[in-house]
């Protein structure tokens, strides 16, 4: 029995990274330590644990911790947990920039610590299913990929008190859009020549873009990814990419899991878990998938943490994921080719 500590619990995750790992038959939740003691103690009564008073303590006979609080504190728990020598899940974003996740990367590798990030749409079948069209070359050359991500605008009211926090997220993009930049260089690889824009509109709760898009290119592929923290559908439905082969299309959504495949007839091959008509199956699929999604994830670092072999996606490819955001805010900063005011015609 792999026994688990939580280090930080008031990420909007952490319930359902904890739910998962509780689910497992192979971990229990023993400890959990917040620096605010009220959450600590409501999280670890309902997973049967103990609430105590230092991260130190939380970890003593530990085998494994989840770091899924704020995320200024990740980097500290993370590093405290490497100190130990216990194996570390780290929830995204992992720290408010690249190089501060990356000190936390080298540091676990130095003392040889396996880490993983909390990136879970990487685990969704439309994700692997588009993966393995790339590796099988179905889609034929690809001239072009774009990916789109989103945050509700019903969340500046419903969670305001995370994404307007300052001090804790450095910028929506970062704080949501880290998740289809993970999926872009799993399927992908590392972009190169990056350009982008973004608006900041006055008036918003926003502690960064109101909407971003940016350009790059993989290899011979040109890439967009674009993103707004206003958008009117409920979360993640609207998430995912397009790709565009010579030989194929393919579409995506990470949930419902639903791909598109068309090969130049007028009718595409669609896989898709439920009707795409059925708002109330749409619902509860994806609630399940979501649920799942943490599943598969938590049973990836378990598993990574009883062979002793690598996680799938460790804290040095969760600098890179920074990084390139980081890249990208940069680029929204050079001059354009057509300024702002451009004279009337």
């Amino acid at each position: 029995m792999l026994d688990v500590a939580f280090l930080g619990v008031t990420h909007p995750h952490a319930d359902a990274w904890a739910s998962a790992a509780h689910e497992d038959p192979r971990t229990r939740i023993t400890r959990v330590y917040d620096p605010d003691p009220t959450a600590a103690r409501s999280f670890a009564e309902k997973y049967a644990a103990e609430s105590v008073r230092s991260a130190d303590e939380a970890l003593r006979g530990t085998g494994a911790a989840v770091v899924d609080g704020r995320n200024d504190e990740a980097p500290r728990f993370a590093e405290i947990a490497i100190g130990a020598g216990v194996p570390v899940f780290i929830e995204k974003t992992g720290a408010r920039t690249s190089a501060r996740l990356a000190e936390v990367a080298d540091r676990a590798s130095r003392a040889g610590v396996l880490t993983q990030m909390g990136y879970f749409m990487r685990y969704s079948d439309s994700v692997v299913r588009t993966r393995q069209a790339l590796e099988e070359g179905a889609l034929g050359d690809l001239y072009l990929a774009r990916f789109h991500a989103a945050i509700p605008h019903q969340a500046w009211t419903s969670m305001a008190h995370w994404f307007s926090d300052a001090s804790n997220v450095v910028t929506p993009f970062m704080e949501a859009g880290c998740h289809l930049v993970d999926v872009l260089r799993l399927l992908l690889g590392e972009p190169h020549e990056i350009r982008a824009t973004r608006v900041r509109r006055s008036g918003t709760p926003s502690p960064g873009e109101d909407a971003l898009a940016a350009t790059m290119r993989c290899a011979d592929t040109v890439v967009t990814i674009d993103f707004t923290a206003h958008e009117a559908d409920p979360w993640n439905i609207g998430w995912g990419g397009d790709l565009f082969g010579d030989a194929a299309t393919l579409r995506f959504g990470v949930t419902p899991a639903r791909t598109s495949l068309g090969s130049g007839g007028h009718v595409p091959d669609v896989h898709s878990p439920v009707a795409l008509d059925d708002p109330d199956a749409i619902r509860t699929r994806m609630s399940a998938e979501n649920a799942e999604l943490m599943r598969r994830g938590m049973s990836a670092f378990i598993d990574a943490v009883d062979s002793d072999s690598p996680s799938p996606v460790d804290a040095e490819s969760g600098a890179a994921t920074l990084r390139l955001i980081e890249d990208a805010l940069k680029a929204c900063d050079l001059p354009a080719v057509r300024p702002e005011p451009f004279p009337a015609a």
